[in-house]
């Protein structure tokens, strides 16, 4: 599909009360392995916008941030101002340039496993407050890989794209200084979204439970190996449990779809947070690729919904292809129970 630059841009909101326009970016220096995932969500339905924001400082160690803002039903309005809380992406040439940049608190989290627990059993002193500041620049490498465009019921358009890029900049927290250079996949999404699994997967049980066997209900991915190859997707659970889906292949200059890619995960144990992660897929080409993950730190983030809430466990991980190593983020939503209110 041809790519058009007034998709860098807000589109036209459809009918429905879940439409949400959304930029997402991460990165990993392979040096450092210093890494980097951000979301900006606008939903004009609810009157907000939103931006999560995380830096993967070594070890588990992770510097977390959320923030929101009031906004009006015409996102037009917000092109140039595309802003949340401390956090703000510009646009500085579509498909080609974006700067991410942030100046403000931050929840130093030793441990970021501590996140999937609720906020009243976590225990004292479980992050410092400290002031993040960060710019970063992400320039393509290749065009954008569109995943969907479609109308959907409400009579809106929806769509999602995938971009490869490299990756500058500095970070500072506290007194610490970080200089990274690396590689990245970002995303745009606009139209309904549901956070929610929609029937389409098992519940994983109560977020302080021992689930025997967690089954989120989607694992979305992006790894790059160096300049030259990236590759990116997602996959939903089938009927018989399997986790299927597809996505697309950068190699060379030249980007092709992944028509079928499978995954299967590991977790650690009595948990949903995930350790390691097998891809099997196959290219337009018919060229095969079997990539396994080792999962350095995973950082949960929660999204409360009606009896529960989806946890959207970002692992930052290490990949291993044909004698390749790469990075990149191996993303599992888990559909979670819980008793009481979802929000504490």
């Amino acid at each position: 599909m041809t790519s058009n630059p007034a998709d860098e841009r807000m589109h036209p909101v459809g009918d429905a009360p879940a439409w949400s326009e959304s930029y997402y970016f991460n990165f990993v220096d392979p040096d450092s392995e210093i890494a980097m995932f951000t979301r900006m969500g606008f939903r004009p339905g609810n009157g907000w916008a939103d931006g999560l924001h995380a830096v993967y400082l070594g070890g588990d160690r992770v510097a977390f941030t959320y923030g929101r803002r009031d906004i009006g039903t015409d996102l037009s309005v917000y092109d140039d101002d595309l802003a949340a809380g401390q956090l703000r992406l510009t646009c500085v040439e579509p498909f080609q340039h974006w700067r991410i940049g942030y100046d403000g608190p931050a929840q130093d989290i030793a441990d970021a496993a501590v996140l999937v627990e609720r906020r009243k059993l976590r225990p004292d002193g479980w992050y410092r407050s400290v002031n993040l500041s960060m710019e970063i620049d992400f320039r393509a490498i290749s065009g954008p890989h569109y995943a969907s465009e479609a109308s959907d019921t409400s009579g809106g358009k929806r769509g999602h794209f995938e971009q490869t890029g490299s990756v500058s900049g500095e970070i500072r927290i506290g007194d610490e200084s970080y200089t990274v250079d690396g590689f990245g996949v970002r995303d745009k999404s606009w139209g309904p979204r549901d956070w929610g699994s929609g029937g389409t997967g098992k519940s994983s049980g109560p977020a302080t439970s021992t689930p025997a066997s967690p089954a989120p209900f989607v694992k979305w991915f992006s790894m790059n190996f160096g300049a030259d190859m990236a590759l990116g997707g997602a996959c939903v659970r089938a009927a018989d449990g399997v986790m299927r889906g597809a996505g697309w292949l950068y190699r060379d200059g030249v980007t092709q779809d992944l028509p079928e890619v499978t995954i299967e995960s590991d977790y650690r144990p009595d948990s949903i947070l995930h350790r390691a992660v097998r891809f099997h897929a196959r290219a337009a080409d018919g060229e095969t690729l079997a990539i396994e993950g080792e999962v350095l730190t995973v950082c949960p983030t929660k999204i409360p919904t009606p009896g529960g809430a989806t946890f959207v466990n970002e692992g930052l991980a290490r990949f291993h292809c044909a004698g390749m190593t790469g990075y990149g983020i191996s993303e599992h939503w888990h559909a979670v129970r819980m008793e009481g209110s979802s929000s504490d």
